[in-house]
């Protein structure tokens, strides 16, 4: 089977297609996935240059690459109730794990959820990582409610273009910001406020939000605090000094640190199958092109998701 390996921190060029033996199922509570599509996301190109080489390896790469998993199960423990043969299933796979970039995994249950029929493959692929994490910082962190406030800095994203319809989905009013070229996009996915962040400073407004979800992380919560109602709480997506240092001082900053959530994603498969939500493909490249895809989705110009064809 082929899979993406990548034995140093480096530029796109680390990366290498290998053949590799089909992994076995040997342990309870697993299935063999024959993955039809996966996703990247930014953490697959911070990973793959050594951002984040305390938890991935300090001196060679442990964690692989790849998080999101759509495929079908062709075999599975016997232990295994929940899900049949021939299912088609979604998960996320751990945050120091990765390997989605394969054509095939084993993997354990609790990771996974069915797709429903009429659901297409490509489009569920964009979903685990960066819907869980919009879903998470709405709904636990944020505690999203009908009627909120929601200003979305980053609505273009990937982790962006989720939160402006999970938001949307459960009653709040959408203040976005992008860029110019994006305002459109954003209304599209259902923003009720847009604001382009080269003609105009959205901390320069009078109105006061619920929530402030930096998916983009270049502002703070002391930036934002003046725009924060009296319950109000700023979430931050990047595990920086400053987030730190704010997660510390203030009970109103809030940091989402994604993990792989089953209820998240049955709750976006059945929004998606209520046609309230939807993963706006950018891009779909096969996974022998994982260069150039990791190429143009290190220009963090994306406007949703990448999507990788792994199965022929």
């Amino acid at each position: 089977m082929k899979q993406v390996v990548y034995n140093q921190y480096g530029n796109s060029d680390v990366l290498k297609v290998e053949h590799k033996d089909r992994p076995a199922l040997k342990r309870r509570n697993s299935m063999l996935i024959k993955v039809s599509y996966s996703s990247l996301n930014a953490i697959d190109w911070k990973n793959r240059k050594g951002h984040f080489k305390l938890f991935t390896g300090l001196f060679k790469p442990k964690t692989k690459q790849g998080f999101d998993v759509v495929g079908i199960i062709e075999d599975k423990s016997k232990d295994v109730s929940e899900f049949s043969i021939g299912d088609q299933v979604i998960g996320q796979l751990g945050n120091f794990d990765g390997g989605a970039l394969s054509e095939y995994l084993v993997v354990n249950t609790k990771e996974f959820v069915k797709i429903p029929k009429g659901i297409q493959l490509n489009q569920a692929a964009g979903i685990p990582m960066a819907g869980t994490t919009a879903w998470m910082a709405l709904m636990e962190l944020g505690n999203l409610k009908k009627g909120d406030k929601v200003l979305i800095n980053g609505g273009s994203s990937g982790v962006g273009h989720f939160a402006i319809q999970i938001a949307k989905a459960y009653g709040a009013h959408v203040t976005s910001v992008s860029s110019s070229k994006n305002l459109t996009f954003c209304t599209q996915m259902g923003a009720d406020t847009v604001i382009s962040y080269q003609e105009e400073n959205f901390l320069d407004k009078e109105a006061q939000f619920d929530i402030i979800f930096d998916v983009v992380f270049n502002s703070s919560y002391k930036k934002t605090k003046h725009l924060l109602g009296t319950n109000g709480i700023y979430i931050g997506t990047t595990p920086s000094k400053t987030m730190v240092f704010e997660l510390l001082r203030y009970q109103k900053a809030k940091f989402v640190a994604v993990q792989p959530n089953k209820n998240a994603l049955q709750s976006l498969i059945h929004l998606m199958e209520e046609n309230k939500l939807k993963v706006n493909i950018d891009k779909e490249y096969l996974l022998d092109d994982i260069i150039p895809a990791h190429q143009y989705l290190e220009k963090s110009r994306t406007k949703g998701k990448v999507i990788i064809k792994i199965a022929k």
